[in-house]
């Protein structure tokens, strides 16, 4: 460790203001990745595109033009020109929110993803490199916390989170030029622009060797689960409904994450950093274990705290990734700033997100062993950092280690008593875990299960019926992207069903609907479950022979949408 000088405890009303400058640039900074580059221009991308393969094209090459510009900017960045390339990246990522919505045609769409990914690069690996010079008080965790956020916050405000992609490109656009006035305008204040600092979180062992490697896998395995769970999340309704499903509880998050991430700005400046990484591990287990016990808790109530328990993870390993590239300056021997920057932000930021996301997409869950792995690693890496000094390290941190003890229990715990109880009640019928399957898997998000009377949809798919109001949840459907399932039973018999669910291009070649093979794996029941379900549907309605015209017979183009 090194020797700190004495430094008052509580931040200084001048020295956050001084800070004011960083604080803002961090905000605006997040509020375009969070709100437009990660979520709005996906939403630009299903609507212009069309078709899965080709945005995932479009991502793919967002991502790999990202991580090949966090790169290359570390190579020409020079650390005093950092507030430049912070102004240009500012300046070309507004331009890009506001220009996106208006983009048509495939080789546009992909170009733009091309150039958001680069500025996106350019704008984050600029700002992590000279975010020391931004932040001109003492503070430097807390200003770091209190700019990530303030993002957080806006970004989960509802009338902005439920907004169309042109009106959250627009507020990431204004976000990005207040960042860039920040940056512009000269700051007030008389504190100095290269203060004496406190650096006992981050030792010089953490810039360099195995330390410097140790940090940037832990930052890719947490930014690889998080980005797998929150795909999940979002696209399992039941889940959604249990973190994201209301108003209320969009702006309880948002204020979850603010509140956390000021806390974790105040702890680094006290000294801890990893443990944060830890805590942050531990909360993801304990919330994805609950949320995997959804059917056995739903009614205890305790699924309501999972949204805040995951945000505060967030928060704490968000705030430690921003902090962690300038919070040390650059010294002889350890990497510099703007190669901590462009490795964090292009191996860690863009790499594992990209895998994240491709793990929610073709396992649709997080697989345990991965999680174990990951708490090994961030351990692992703790220990490193201590350098033959863990005996002391333990009795520093016994309150962060024993939360990670309690949390792994939860985790190991909790799902055996959830197959216990759940083997001690009632059996369910074959269809009801079905209909459970199909809600856990996100069927409702491209299938709806309502016939529109007095429309062509009763020519299509048969009689309307009214809903059950038995039926909780109710299963009416986001949107249709598939054939709308609510006499599917009649149409489709079971053996098509479950061919079509483990390889749905072999029986219907237009099917846009990605494989489900994995839940007709060795050891599983799901699958069948699910076809028992769809089989189910219809089958108290009339016989449809008569009614379905051959433009939707089995196979057609019409049947595939």
């Amino acid at each position: 460790m090194t020797s700190e000088p004495t430094t008052s405890t509580r931040p200084s009303a001048a020295g956050l203001r001084g800070s004011l400058a960083g604080i803002v640039a961090i905000a605006a900074t997040y509020v375009y990745f969070l709100l437009f580059a990660q979520f709005a221009f996906l939403d630009l991308l299903q609507e212009r595109l069309g078709s899965a393969p080709a945005v995932e094209r479009a991502m793919a090459a967002m991502g790999l033009t990202g991580l090949c510009a966090s790169l290359g900017v570390a190579v020409v960045l020079k650390t005093r020109r950092s507030r430049r390339w912070l102004a240009a990246g500012f300046a070309a990522c507004a331009a890009t929110a506001v220009a996106a919505p208006a983009v048509s045609g495939t080789w546009a769409t992909m170009t733009m993803a091309a150039l958001i990914g680069f500025f996106t690069a350019v704008l984050t690996v600029a700002l992590a490199t000279g975010l020391r010079d931004l932040v001109r008080g003492r503070w430097y965790g807390l200003a770091v916390g209190l700019g990530t956020g303030l993002a957080y916050l806006v970004c989960n405000v509802p009338p902005i989170f439920e907004g169309t992609a042109a009106l959250r490109g627009a507020v990431a656009a204004l976000a990005c030029l207040a960042g860039l006035a920040a940056v512009l305008i000269p700051s007030s204040g008389s504190a100095p622009s290269s203060p004496v600092v406190p650096t006992r979180a981050l030792t010089q062992r953490d810039y360099q060797g195995l330390g410097f490697v140790s940090l940037i896998l832990s930052f890719l395995a947490l930014i690889w689960l998080d980005s797998a769970a929150f795909a999940v999340i979002q696209e399992t309704m039941a889940l959604k409904g249990s973190t994201w499903g209301t108003a209320p509880q969009k702006l309880a998050i948002g204020v979850t994450h603010f509140l956390a991430a000021v806390a974790a700005g105040w702890l680094i400046d006290r000294g801890f950093f990893r443990s944060l990484l830890i805590a942050a591990f531990c909360l993801f287990s304990v919330s994805f274990t609950v949320l995997g016990a959804q059917d056995l808790l739903g009614e205890a109530g305790l699924l309501i705290l999972t949204g805040p328990i995951y945000a505060v993870g967030i928060s704490l390993y968000s705030v430690a990734l921003v902090a962690y590239p300038a919070y040390r300056r650059d010294e002889v021997g350890l990497v510099p700033r703007r190669w901590r920057a462009g490795i964090v932000y292009g191996v860690a930021g863009w790499l594992g997100s990209a895998l994240g996301v491709g793990m929610a997409q073709n396992l649709h869950h997080i697989p345990r062993p991965f999680l174990w792995i990951t708490g090994l690693l961030l351990v692992a890496g703790w220990a490193l950092a201590r350098n033959g000094r863990l005996a002391a390290a333990v009795k520093a941190h016994a309150v962060t280690l024993a939360c990670g003890a309690a949390g792994v229990a939860v985790y190991a715990v909790l799902p055996a008593v959830a197959a216990t109880s759940a083997a001690g009640g009632p059996e369910l019928s074959t269809v009801t875990r079905g209909r459970r399957v199909y809600i856990q898997e996100g069927c409702i998000n491209c299938h709806s299960q309502y016939v529109r009377p007095r429309t062509d949809d009763v020519e299509y798919w048969g009689p309307h019926r009214p809903p059950d109001p038995g039926d909780q949840p109710p299963l009416y459907g986001n949107r249709r992207q598939g054939p709308d399932l609510t006499n599917v039973g009649l149409r489709r018999d079971h053996k098509w069903q479950r061919l079509h669910l483990i390889e749905p291009r072999r029986v219907s070649p237009a099917s846009r609907m990605p494989s489900y093979g994995y839940l007709f794996a060795d050891g599983e029941t799901r699958g069948d479950d699910l076809v028992a379900y769809l089989d189910s549907l219809g089958s108290s309605a009339p016989r449809l022979a008569s009614t379905i015209p051959p433009a939707i017979a089995p196979g057609s183009e019409v049947e595939d949408r």
